[in-house]
């Protein structure tokens, strides 16, 4: 159920009812209502961008209409003027500032004129130049549109709200525009933090998605390494409430480095560009990321991607490649490089060799893992991945497992239920967490002829927060009932990434999902290790 708001305003022979954007707080008049002043802004929390990019994704199907893409990419310009919006000052242009904006023709006319002015100053910056480049040179939604746009957005502090908000948000828009039509499904946000955190990335790391869509996994790992930074900072701060101007600029500058070291890439030229977006829209630059095939020779990609990623050049590669029985890759330049693109076949003592023959076509998946494994710096490079269940258990894969074991030490493997991917794809998956072996690590296993035993972490996942239709599932008592414990939500409004603890709404209902507890369960394993 979504609140909407009216006033009523009496006249002297009538009593005129209208729609308005909100009420008025505590202490204010009915003039408060409209965003006049940028001190009224507010940080989304919850679910309330969420609901608000749905309510403009419904009245745009129902008033403008409009293909599916269109829609998406005349809303992304609403939405970057909004952004481009906050980096000014003065009086907001970005606001519905009478009831006339929003319910007459001429006032809407004004708000859609600085809606159009904005979108022209964010199409001159330097850092967004060629997102636009092949859409409409102006916004094409009609006035009433932009006028309901801008009221249902007006008063979020994009800037400062979270990035986990964003994304949900952001998410809702892009997935029914981009998913799903080359074997591409974005990776669940839960899925996502835990490999996050399960890799745990420190400042200064080199990170890697071959196949980063919209950006999930670089913009949330970027956001990790954010939260580490920012703890650090805040424990020297004379008031960690209000840093200096000197330390809030130590801190960015910190933080926008991390950006440095962040890349992606993916062939499909629209998620790119969606990714680039999620990027800037979480406070970061998109700069690391291209679009090209990722399992083409690396000496054929543009020559500035060559330069920027290298094989043997990252500490993490995290990523959730395109699978299924449909896309197979056939191109003979990109299969003759891969080891696992060739036949094998099992020798007398039960091992396995490659032959020197091709085969015709293979699984993307298949190739995806030795791609990822050879942009790691060998004995340090960690690889979270998630595979669809048959590499791990087929018996025609058999070759491909024994290939990541000569190559790898395996640090984890998480079974995922149905329900991850579900109601978009019933693919069962995994997540593997893998470190390359160095090439001394490898010679003495070659040598010795067996390799030194290790323990891996191992988790069976039962409930991911979610039913096979999609819907939220909630955790019960014994007796079936609902837990609801409202004292909860505050500790997790407050956390972190870094915490990464299971959803509690603002009624207190727990979203019952185990992959926190697997995060927390798999570091608190690599602790112990070290301690042996």
């Amino acid at each position: 159920k979504e609140p909407l708001y009216f006033q009523k305003k009496k006249e002297k022979f009538e009593t005129d009812v209208f729609p308005v954007n909100d009420f008025p707080r505590k202490g204010e008049d009915a003039s408060s209502i409209y965003t006049t002043d940028r001190r009224r802004l507010r940080v989304a929390t919850g679910n309330n961008l969420l609901y608000a990019f749905k309510r403009c994704h419904d009245y745009i199907h129902a008033n403008q209409g409009g293909s599916k893409e269109q829609i998406f990419w005349e809303f992304l310009k609403i939405l970057f003027a909004k952004i481009e919006d906050e980096t000014q000052n003065g009086r907001p242009k970005f606001a519905i500032r009478n009831a006339e904006e929003r319910n007459e023709s001429s006032g809407r006319k004004g708000v859609k004129d600085r809606i159009e002015t904005l979108f022209r100053e964010v199409k001159q910056r330097r850092e967004y130049a060629g997102l636009f480049d092949d859409q409409a040179p102006g916004i094409l939604f009609n006035p009433e549109t932009v006028s309901y746009i801008v009221s249902q957005l007006e008063k979020y502090d994009f800037i400062h709200s979270s990035v986990d908000v964003k994304g949900v948000a952001y998410e809702t828009i892009v997935g029914p525009t981009l998913e799903g039509t080359k074997g591409e499904f974005f990776t669940p946000r839960n899925v996502v933090k835990m490999t996050v955190k399960m890799l745990d990335p420190e400042p200064g790391a080199r990170i890697y998605d071959p196949a980063c869509g919209t950006g999930g996994f670089i913009v949330i790992a970027f956001n990790y390494i954010s939260v580490k930074l920012r703890q650090k900072h805040k424990a020297s701060w004379a008031n960690p409430n209000k840093p200096k101007e000197a330390e809030e600029k130590a801190l960015f500058e910190e933080i926008h480095a991390v950006g440095k070291n962040i890349f992606g890439t993916d062939f499909n030229s629209n998620l790119v560009k969606a990714a680039q977006m999620n990027m800037i829209m979480n406070n970061d630059g998109r700069g690391g990321l291209f679009a090209l095939n990722s399992l083409k020779p690396v000496n054929r990609w543009p020559k500035e991607a060559q330069e920027k990623i290298q094989l043997g050049s990252m500490d993490f590669v995290m990523t959730n490649p395109p699978f299924g029985a449909k896309i197979k890759i056939d191109s003979a330049e990109i299969l003759e490089q891969y080891d696992l693109a060739h036949a094998w076949s099992k020798t007398s003592d039960g091992k396995w060799q490659m032959e020197a023959n091709l085969k015709n076509a293979m699984e993307p998946e298949v190739l995806f893992v030795e791609r990822c494994v050879s942009f790691l710096k060998p004995g340090t490079g960690q690889l979270g991945i998630v595979l669809p269940d048959s590499i791990l258990s087929n018996p025609g894969y058999a070759y491909v497992r024994y290939w990541i074991l000569q190559n790898c030490q395996v640090l984890a493997s998480v079974d995922l239920p149905v329900e991850t991917f579900l109601p978009r794809t019933g693919t069962q998956t995994s997540v593997l967490i893998l470190r390359r072996k160095s090439e001394q690590e490898k010679l003495m296993e070659s040598m010795s002829g067996e390799m030194k035993p290790y323990k891996i972490f191992m988790a069976n996942v039962k409930k991911v927060g979610k039913d096979r239709r999609g819907n939220i599932i909630y955790k019960k008592d014994e007796r079936g009932r609902e837990i609801v414990n409202r004292s909860l939500y505050k500790t997790f409004a407050e956390s972190t990434i870094l915490d990464f603890l299971p959803t509690v709404e603002t009624t207190g209902r727990i979203v019952d999902d185990e992959l926190p507890k697997v995060a927390a369960e798999y570091l608190k394993h690599e602790e112990e290790l070290k301690d042996e």
